[in-house]
C-alpha cells in the first residue's frame, strides 16, 4: 500500500479537527516493534492494554495502545507503516478517532473482558485483524475463516463506539478499512462489559483454530511451508482445515495430520484416485484418517 492510496481513505472520513491517529501493537507478533516505533518516533506514548497482566515477559507479548503522528507530519513514518503492515499483518492496526490517548485506551481496556454463558470471563483479542473483523462482519474480507459478524448491531457499536476508522490488513496483507458512525461520547460511558451467547463464543473459538495450525507447523513442520511465500501460508491452511471439515474431522490431532497430509501430497491429494477412496471412506466413517494415512501410496 502506498501513501497515496492511504491519503485517499483519510481524506474520506469526515473533517475533525481533533482527529487523531493511534496504533494497537501486538508484541506477541513482533517484540522488536514496540522499540522500533519509540526510537523512530520521540514522544511516543505507549500502555499495555493487559493491565492486570504483571511482569515484563507478558508485557512484552502483550498487546499495546501507541500514540502515532497526526497523517501527512511525518510522511516517512507513515510510509515505513504502509510497508511493514502487510508483511506482518497480525503485528499491527490502526485507529483514527477524535478520543484522547486516556479516552481511547480506557475504552478499549474495558472491553478486553467478555462475559461467557456460564458467567466466566474470557479475553477478547480484537487486536487481532482476524478476530476484529470476524467481530464486526467485515463484507470486503474474503480470508476470514469465520466471515461473522460474531456481534450483535448493538454490540458492535459499543466495540466501535468513539472509533471513526480502524485499519488493519488481513492475512495475505491486503489492507481493511471498519468505518464506524458512533460518537465519541457512547465512548466515555461506563458500560458492562460485553456478554456473549455460546454461539459467539463457538465463532471466536473457529476463527483461530487456522492460526493455531499455521503456528504449530513454523514450530514443528517448518519445511512443510519452506517454498510457500509467506502471505500465501494462511489461506493455504484454511483451504486444507475446510477439506477436513468437509470429511467430519473434529479432533485437533485429526485436522493437524491432515493438513499435514495435504502439504505434502499438493495436488496429488486430489488427483489420485487411491486417495480419492481412502479419504471417502474416512468421511463416511469406514475408517480412521490414521488408517487411511498409512494406506496413501
Amino acid at each position: 500500500m502506498s501513501i497515496n492510496e492511504f491519503m485517499k481513505q483519510v481524506q474520506g472520513l469526515p473533517a475533525d479537527p481533533q482527529l487523531h491517529f493511534y496504533l494497537i501493537v501486538d508484541a506477541a507478533q513482533d517484540p522488536r516493534l514496540l522499540a522500533q516505533l519509540k526510537q523512530a518516533i520521540p514522544g511516543t506514548r505507549s500502555q499495555c492494554l493487559l493491565t492486570h497482566v504483571q511482569g515484563p515477559d507478558l508485557d512484552a507479548a502483550a498487546p499495546h495502545l501507541l500514540t502515532f503522528p497526526q497523517f501527512g507530519a511525518d510522511t516517512q513514518s507513515w510510509q515505513w507503516l504502509a510497508d511493514y503492515g502487510p508483511a506482518l499483518p497480525a503485528a499491527v492496526s490502526i485507529i483514527a478517532t477524535s478520543l484522547s490517548f486516556d479516552a481511547l485506551y480506557a475504552h478499549l481496556h474495558s472491553l478486553i473482558e467478555v462475559v461467557l454463558p456460564d458467567g466466566d470471563e474470557m479475553i477478547l483479542a480484537f487486536w487481532d485483524p482476524a478476530i476484529l473483523a470476524m467481530l464486526v462482519g467485515q463484507q470486503d474480507d474474503t480470508t476470514l475463516h469465520v466471515p461473522g459478524p460474531a456481534l450483535t448491531i448493538r454490540q458492535c457499536e459499543q466495540l466501535l463506539a468513539g472509533v471513526m476508522a480502524w485499519w488493519y490488513w488481513d492475512r495475505t496483507g491486503k489492507l481493511h478499512q471498519i468505518r464506524s458512525n458512533t460518537n465519541r461520547d457512547a465512548a466515555q460511558k461506563v458500560m458492562p462489559p460485553l456478554r456473549l451467547t455460546q454461539t459467539q463464543v463457538d465463532m471466536l473459538v473457529e476463527a483461530s483454530v487456522p492460526d493455531h495450525i499455521l503456528g504449530y507447523i513454523l514450530t514443528n513442520k517448518p519445511e512443510l511451508l519452506a517454498n510457500i511465500p509467506k502471505q500465501e501460508r494462511y489461506p493455504r491452511v484454511e483451504k486444507h482445515l475446510l477439506e477436513a471439515r468437509k470429511l467430519h474431522l473434529l479432533g485437533m490431532r485429526d485436522i493437524l495430520d491432515y493438513v499435514c497430509a495435504a502439504l505434502i501430497y499438493g495436488e496429488k491429494m486430489h488427483e489420485s484416485s487411491v486417495i480419492e477412496v481412502l479419504l471417502e471412506k474416512v468421511r463416511s466413517r469406514q475408517i480412521s484418517l490414521t488408517e487411511a494415512l498409512e494406506q496413501f501410496p
